[in-house]
């Protein structure tokens, strides 16, 4: 595991170069990274739990099926930069499934009509 300031260095150099790929890889790797660069937390207002439906939702379109925890915090951190572990995210997605947004479908959740609702309202606001 790299130190702090390694990490953050090469995040600066992906940045400056605008090397997505690279900033993507760093940040799956180190999340909590979007914390200390303004310029990749590029949602402020976006709260995490929005972000888990919509990541749900752009997950289950790619993979035509039930998403599972991995892909939905890939998608969290990379489409939404939001720092999400694991144990958060089982949280939220527990959370959101009483509330009616999704519902859990063999190995990993799918959007329901309320869940694709908040989703699409998601996507557009953000464009």
């Amino acid at each position: 595991m790299m130190k702090k300031k390694k990490v953050k260095d090469l995040i600066k150099k992906a940045i400056k170069a605008d090397d997505l790929e690279q900033i993507n890889k760093l940040l799956l790797e180190y999340p909590s990274m979007i914390d200390e660069f303004d310029e990749l937390n590029l949602y402020h207002d976006l709260s995490v739990e929005d972000a888990v439906i919509a990541g749900v939702g752009v997950m289950e379109d790619e993979l035509a099926g039930p998403v599972r925890v991995e892909d939905v915090v890939k998608s969290v951190i990379v489409d939404f930069r939001k720092n999400v572990n694991e144990i958060e995210l089982f949280s939220i997605l527990d959370k959101i499934e009483r509330q009616g947004f999704i519902q859990k479908r063999g190995i990993g959740w799918v959007l329901t009509i309320k869940g694709s609702e908040v989703c699409d309202q998601t996507l557009t606001r953000l464009g």
